[in-house]
């Protein structure tokens, strides 16, 4: 039986961006750091603490610094609006943080 490779649903290309992340998370009203892992146009990967009260659906707005490529600039312009769509407790195990994906609410 042959294996199917899963299928990229991104509409944008990902790119490595290390660099440090903080972002207001709403149903808190707290702020709390995290480091970027990737970047796309359409959302970022990043990483926070493990106690921070993260979950799939929740709006956040992010401060992203160290913004070097041309396209993403608009980005570092001020606090980006988002939603955090994933949070992967399995890298908790494996980092010592937990994961988040998040999608940018760009107009």
């Amino acid at each position: 039986m042959a294996e199917t490779e899963p299928t990229e649903q991104r509409m944008h290309p990902r790119y490595p961006l290390a660099t440090s992340v903080e972002f207001f998370h709403g149903p808190s009203q707290r702020e709390f750091p995290a480091r970027c892992a990737n970047i796309s146009l359409g959302g970022l990967k990043m990483y926070v603490p493990v106690a921070t009260p993260v979950r799939p659906g929740q709006a956040i707005r992010l401060a992203i610094s160290g913004l070097s490529r041309p396209e993403f600039a608009r980005l570092g312009t001020g606090p980006v609006h988002a939603t955090i769509v994933r949070v992967d407790r399995q890298a908790m195990i494996a980092e010592g943080d937990l994961a988040v994906g998040v999608r940018f609410a760009l107009a």
